[in-house]
């Protein structure tokens, strides 16, 4: 993207413009079921202290779902930072979201992600080029 339409994107919805006209889904809908987010966002919460992910889900036009999960919301934007450094969208990954309790009885999700085969083959052969260039010199 950009930089014109980055500075719409944000004059236009603060970099949530991907919500509009949807209504906020039931994030415990998505548990346990594997989704392919769209587009996200990473946001301060109002709330509390920490951040919010929000995000859209292919094969949903209606929704928006959001989490304040710690462990998801820093998964997913380690995720995040993964697909930019290669280059890619979230479109290559599938994303399931699981409930799991702490030692203490706490309720939080955990994000556990399988890549697009074609793609993770392509990402191992990249690696393995790069690797053996690293020998040859």
């Amino acid at each position: 993207m950009g930089l014109l339409a980055t500075v719409k994107e944000i004059n236009e919805g603060g970099g949530l413009g991907f919500i509009t006209g949807r209504q906020q889904g039931e994030f415990d809908t998505l548990l346990n079921r594997p989704i392919v987010i769209e587009d996200i966002a990473f946001v301060e919460s109002k709330y509390y202290d920490g951040e919010n992910a929000i995000f859209i889900i292919k094969g949903d036009p209606h929704h928006f779902y959001r989490t304040s999960s710690k462990v998801a919301v820093n998964q997913l934007k380690k995720l995040q930072d993964g697909l930019n450094e290669d280059g890619l969208d979230w479109n290559v990954l599938t994303i399931t979201f699981e409930p799991v309790r702490s030692k203490g009885g706490n309720k939080y999700y955990v994000v556990k992600v399988t890549v697009d085969p074609e793609v993770e083959a392509q990402l191992l052969a990249q690696a393995n080029d790069d690797a053996e260039r690293q020998v040859a010199l």
